[in-house]
């Protein structure tokens, strides 16, 4: 073949950006010999660039200039190499020349045995891919046929979020923090609207996505595969759809090979094109998508099998749920796209399954898109009845709030035909509940038929009650699909006809080809199957009452796997109501038939009327208890499912039109007032033009980030249509200026609220911003109007601005409006801005205060603060801590004092203010005689500016306190005085210079200088000085607080050991020690052995705590035997330390005979499965114990210590929490709580206990009253087990808190 130069460079030009993406993917060892074909000049400069793609690119710009044999060369060896897409390997090969496997190309570029036979295995997957795009083609066409409106993918849009669980990889990550959360969401993630073919656009994710029955999710699917066939998805090779419907006829196990091939399309070339597709398949799983439709229809439940093995053999067969299963898990092909659907309730069986899912819920139509589809609909059917028609179905609420579901607008059209072209009388009504439509379809359907003479129900009087038959036999046994042998060849004929039942194609188990019977729709056969039920002499009271029940919007894994009976309760209310009286007296017929059917009417109006008093529904069973008593049309039922609750708590759960419909028929028809509390629900903007139909809403609540400024557009139109409601509130909602403008106009409109939590241009009773973002125009707005409002508690704006200089505006509030106490501005976390009125302080006097804490204030910010305030007469308490005002601003700040005459106390802590400016603030405070508190803390000291010379210590320390002393007693005659310099750098030979002062000091009962670099130098002056300081009752040294005689504590381990045998040793004769602490001293066997020295003359000690220390086991034995005298012992706390065998041995002798003791904690030391024994055999003698901490002792062997507990008749605190227990341990818990009558709390967190041990727990405490909560977080129990086990066991906790 003669191949020009220019053919061959020019090819590669044009194909480079592909060719980059291809080898970018690549493994290194063979581009290492693609990169061998360049000159080694050129390959050393090129090795040097750092990145694999610029290398790569670097190779081709190479080539483009390269001897052409060199170039024909490398596309030689790309091709014969790498997958490629059949277009670009043609095209490359045309120009490379060909290839044989015993060509004279040098040994390092000859392709492999493999390679040579590369080109039939990728001949046999084009022929695959090209059978594929046939056969989907071919479906697609069966499937569209009736659909009235072009199916549109970039106009079908589904609301998606990502859902990636949080998991906490130690001991130390509790959770996720509140700003993590708040990006997640309230359900931990944030929703994004795509569309459905934006589904595909990404390769190897995997995607759940749910709908409503009717929201057209099959339709789609397979308008996606057409869209493949069409090249529209380059990134899947192959794509495979499948219907669990057809899986269904799966009984026995099946391959991988079997699925794909058997049950979706077999190869045409036979055995070798499959062997050779399957290994295309298995080999570039990235290259695959899977499609399954309808998971709500398969009859098996989907679950995580723990027992799953590594390895997987796509030859070897595994029941159908396995194979799934393995595919969502990523265990089968690994990689691929896989798209699921499913109806809500089952999403809980699938997303358990793998960490990362996508999960989108396929929205329905809005206003627009119902009118579009009813003007195609009735498009050829005449003008006048299209008009007619139309107009109705806009007009009627009802109607229209149905069609927001394609299936049902689809129905809907067919009724309004039906009940309009027969000629509808003036008296009779248009359908008001779904039931109603759907008698009117079914009465639409049987006038198609030959003889069908009104009444329609009396003519088809059989075949309707044979249908019904078989419909409610099909429910009961989770059948969809009816073989044609199953179906009497009359009822066949006749429903067929009729358009009743539908003609389906299917794949029987062993891959031969074969027809089938459906109903029109899933929510038909449903519906005919309530009909059986309510007409049927067959059916019982009680078998009528074990198929009603409230459907959850989830299932979990203990709930048997239902199919497609969502609705089958809404029909059977829908048929109780007595619009739907006479149809059913003509199915039922015969004498008596009347009072049959108002019998067994009432029967479910008594069942609703039970639910109706619950007060424990769901959020989700009272979304479709409403659906049940709008279907039923009956306002006393109403009355009393809103007469048993003030309002409705709906939380966390997606919301359509047709719910919000039901709740406003309940809320309206009760004539009672009532609350609508909408926590985190997504819902799309239709549902709130529902909102006005509810004539008795008194408040209205929407919580949830997910509400942006659209909404509270569109609630903007909605609020002042509710006459009747008096509190609003929008928190937390997404708002910009622009939507907090819109809702504040819209609330002026709104006299009769008197409680709103968004806008305050209205009468309120507290206001709410939080969330909003405003800027310093709209907060000015806001203290203008405020002398119009009549809040009587507080305004809260969390979030709503992050610049101080518009907070700042707030401080104006303080002097305009006289009811304001208090303003709190604070960006720490957590933030609050807020503004409190005279009635949220209880026992308020006339004091003002202002909290401006962690804003980044600066001295520049002091200005516009003493205008805020100059006229400002009743400023008590000023709080500017954990700015940056530094010395600068200090001065700023105190030269404003002499305008705040009633200040009493200011906190300029951690301010980055220097000794400098605390010299100043000392003199500046002698001035000011109403200052009864100032803490100081976090002085740092700069040597360019802190002179010792010009500023001593003593200096700083008698100004301060002299001032403080006089202060305090002469002004305010308070008890308490105390001298605080906290976190001043204050080290120990600072302490000396004090002296003098303490001396003077007669009346100081407390020193703190916490948080500062004392030294065992300071420790020993100060227990020097001690005892000289006769009224002192708490000095604080480095979080050492020391009440002579009584108590000691040391918390922080700033002094060292060293400092710690000092002050013990300082102790020495004091014999009235009632508390020791020395917690995280690292303090080792030195420490313990003075310690010990004065255990025996303390025979008053009650507490000793030890946590956090260094002392070794040997140490360990000789303090609890010292620990023997102190009888007195209440409490013992030697947690994290390295305690072992010895000092448990001791524990066995020592800890009986301390009889006092309440409290134990031996947490995190490493006693082992032997130690355990010992401190089990100890506390078998301990009958006082109230709180027993045993975390992480080094060993699960805890059977034990579980069974002593029986002993501990006192315990009402019991912790065995990370200890790696098993269920044994759990079972042992369970035989013994019930003996156990105090206790009250059993933390057994991060443990290995699985579902049998919970159960096991979960049965015991029917007998445990006074156990409050079992900690149950990290052991081996999945989501959907824990919610199961929560639902009937509330005092089970699988969460971190």
């Amino acid at each position: 073949l003669d191949v020009d130069l220019e053919d061959v460079h020019n090819v590669l030009t044009q194909e480079i950006h592909e060719l980059i993406d291809i080898l970018s993917n690549q493994e290194d060892d063979f581009l290492n010999k693609l990169f061998g074909i360049m000159e080694r000049r050129v390959l050393e400069q090129l090795l040097h660039l750092a990145s694999h793609r610029e290398r790569i690119m670097g190779l081709l710009d190479y080539l483009r200039v390269a001897d052409p044999a060199i170039c024909r060369r490398f596309l030689q060896m790309v091709c014969m190499n790498y997958d490629m897409p059949m277009r670009l390997e043609s095209r490359l090969m045309s120009v490379a020349g060909p290839v044989t496997c015993n060509h004279t190309l040098v040994d390092e570029y000859t392709p492999s045995q493999e390679s040579c036979v590369k080109r039939p295995r990728m001949d046999h997957v084009e022929s695959y891919k090209a059978s594929v795009s046939t056969f989907l083609q071919q479906r697609w066409e069966k499937v569209r046929q009736g659909v009235v409106k072009e199916v549109r993918l970039e106009e079908a849009w589904v609301s998606l979020r990502n859902r990636n669980p949080f998991r906490p990889r130690d001991r130390a990550e509790r959770g996720p923090s509140p700003s993590e959360l708040q990006e997640r969401g309230e359900d931990g993630a944030v929703e994004d609207k795509v569309t459905v073919e934006s589904l595909l656009h990404s390769a190897a994710q995997i995607t759940l996505l749910l709908g409503q029955a009717g929201s057209g999710k099959t339709l789609l699917m397979y308008c996606l595969g057409q869209r493949w066939a069409q090249g529209a998805f380059p990134s899947s090779q192959l794509l495979f759809l499948l219907e669990f419907r057809q899986l269904n006829l799966v009984v026995q196990p099946l391959s991988l090979k079997e699925l794909l091939f058997r049950c979706f399309l077999s190869p045409e070339g036979g055995e070798e094109e499959g062997v050779a597709v399957l290994d295309f398949i298995l080999h570039n799983p990235e290259k695959i998508c899977l499609i399954f439709d309808g998971y709500d229809e398969f009859h098996t439940k989907i679950t995580h099998l723990e027992t799953q093995s590594s390895s997987f053999d796509p030859l070897s067969p595994v029941p159908m749920a396995e194979l799934i299963a393995g595919l969502c898990s990523g265990r089968i092909l690994p990689g691929c796209t896989l798209l699921i659907t499913c109806r809500p309730r089952d999403v809980t069986d699938l997303e358990t399954l793998v960490d990362c899912i996508r999960i989108g819920w396929l929205l329905g139509f809005n206003k627009s898109s119902v009118k579009e589809y009813a003007d195609q609909y009735f498009q050829d059917r005449g003008e006048d009845l299209k008009k007619k028609a139309v107009g109705h179905l806009l007009s009627n609420h009802q109607l229209l709030t149905m069609s927001y579901l394609p299936a049902l607008c689809h129905i809907c059209c067919v009724c309004l035909e039906h009940m309009f072209s027969g000629g509808m009388s003036q008296t009779q009504a248009l359908p008001t509940t779904l039931t109603q439509v759907y008698l009117q379809i079914l009465f639409a359907f049987l006038s198609q038929c030959p003889g069908s003479d009104p009444p329609v129900l009396e003519t088809f009087w059989a075949e309707v009650t044979q249908l019904s038959q078989l419909a409610m036999r099909g429910l009961e046994a989770s059948r969809i699909v009816f073989l044609s042998e199953e179906v009497p060849s009359n009822l066949l004929d006749f429903a067929t006809k009729a358009g009743l039942l539908s003609l389906v194609d299917l794949t029987h188990e062993n891959g031969s080809k074969g027809q089938g019977y459906v109903f029109m729709h899933l929510t038909m056969q449903e519906f005919l199957g309530a009909l059986h039920i309510m007409t049927s002499k067959d059916i019982t009271e009680a078998l009528l009452r074990k198929k009603f029940n409230l459907k959850s919007r989830w299932t979990t894994k203990s709930d048997p796997k239902n199919v497609f009976t969502d609705s089958l309760h809404l029909y059977l209310c829908g048929f109780a109501a007595p619009a739907c009286s006479s149809y059913l007296i003509q199915l039922v017929r015969g004498v008596g038939a009347a009072g049959w059917v108002n019998k067994r009417q009432a029967l479910v109006l008594k069942i609703l009327r039970s639910l109706a008093m619950s007060t424990t529904l769901t959020g989700p069973k009272l979304v479709e208890l409403c659906r049940c008593v709008q279907e039923t049309q009956d306002a006393q039922l109403a009355r009393e499912v809103v007469g048993s609750r003030p309002c409705f708590e709906l939380r966390n759960i997606r919301l359509n039109p047709v719910d919000l419909d039901a709740v406003a028929f309940v809320v309206s028809s009760a004539g009672i007032g009532c609350g609508l509390d909408f926590g985190a629900c997504s819902m799309e903007l239709e549902c709130l033009d529902i909102l006005p139909s509810c004539q008795h809403i008194d408040y209205l609540i929407f919580r949830s980030r997910k509400y942006d400024d659209k909404f509270a557009d569109k609630l903007s139109c909605i609020l002042p249509r509710l006459p009747t409601m008096k509190r609003f509130e929008f928190i937390c909602g997404n708002l910009t200026d622009v939507g907090a403008a819109k809702l504040a106009k819209a609330l002026r409109r709104c006299p009769q609220i008197k409680h709103a939590t968004v806008c305050c241009f209205i009468l309120c009773y507290v206001c709410s911003l939080s969330g909003s973002h405003m800027k310093a125009d709209t907060l000015k707005a806001l203290t203008d109007s405020l002398h119009k409002l009549k809040i009587s508690k507080h305004i809260l704006l969390n979030g709503s601005s992050k610049s101080v200089e518009e907070l700042m505006v707030l401080t104006n509030f303080l002097s305009v409006c006289p009811d304001v106490v208090q303003v709190n501005i604070s960006l720490q976390d957590p933030v609050d801005v807020s503004i409190h009125f005279t009635g949220s302080i209880e026992n308020h006097k006339t004091s003002k205060k202002l909290f401006l804490v962690g804003c980044g204030l600066r001295s520049s910010h002091l200005d516009l603060l003493c205008k805020n305030l100059e006229h400002c007469s009743s400023l008590t308490f000023l709080d500017i801590s954990k700015n940056a005002l530094g010395n600068k601003g200090l001065k700023n700040l105190l030269d404003l004092l002499p305008h705040l005459g009633t200040i009493q106390e200011i906190n300029v802590s951690e301010n980055a203010v220097n000794m400098e400016g605390v010299v100043f603030l000392a003199s500046k405070l002698a001035s000011h005689r109403n200052m009864s508190e100032v803490n100081i803390r976090y002085i740092y000291f700069y040597p360019s500016i802190y002179d010792p010379a010009m500023y001593p210590s003593s200096y700083l320390c008698i100004q301060l306190y002299f001032h403080f002393l006089n202060g305090i007693c002469e002004i305010n005659q308070l008890s308490d005085n105390i001298l605080i310099l906290v976190d001043c750098e204050v080290q120990g030979h600072h302490l000396v210079s004090l002296l003098t002062v303490l001396h003077r000091c007669a009346l100081l009962q407390e020193l703190d200088l916490s948080h500062n670099s004392l030294g065992r130098v300071g420790v020993e002056w100060l227990c020097s000085v001690l005892p000289s300081l006769t009224m002192l009752s708490l000095p604080i040294i480095g979080d050492l607080f020391c009440s002579l005689n009584k108590k000691v504590t040391m918390a922080t381990g700033s002094t060292g050991e060293g400092a710690t045998v000092v002050l013990l040793a300082s102790l020495e004769g004091l014999s009235g020690m009632e508390e020791i602490e020395l917690e995280g001293m690292r303090m080792t066997d030195k420490g313990v052995g003075e310690l010990i020295k004065h255990l025996p003359s303390w025979k008053g000690l009650r507490k000793i705590s030890l946590s956090e220390n260094h002392i070794s086991d040997q140490a360990g034995e000789r303090l609890l035997q010292a620990l023997s005298s102190c009888t007195a012992l209440e409490e013992l706390n030697l947690s994290r330390n390295n305690l072992s065998l010895a000092s448990a041995a001791k524990m066995e002798l020592v800890l009986p005979t301390l009889t006092h003791l309440q409290v134990l904690d031996l947490s995190e030391n490493r006693f082992g499965p032997v130690g355990s024994v010992s401190i089990s055999k100890a506390l078998s003698f301990m009958k006082h114990l109230t709180k027993i901490h045993l975390t992480s002792i080094g060993t699960s062997e805890l059977t034990g210590l579980a069974g002593s507990l029986v002993n501990w008749i006192c315990a009402e605190d019991v912790s065995f929490a990370w200890n790696g227990c098993g269920d044994d341990v759990a079972v042992k818990l369970s035989e013994v709580l019930p003996q156990c009558q105090k206790l009250r709390r059993l933390d057994l967190e991060s443990n290995r206990i699985s579902m049998k041990g919970a159960e096991a727990l979960a049965r015991s405490l029917q007998s445990c009253s006074s156990v409050e909560v079992i900690r149950l977080w990290r052991n081996a129990i999945s989501n959907s087990d824990a919610q199961r086990l929560r639902q009937g066991e509330k005092r089970l906790n699988f969460s971190s808190t």
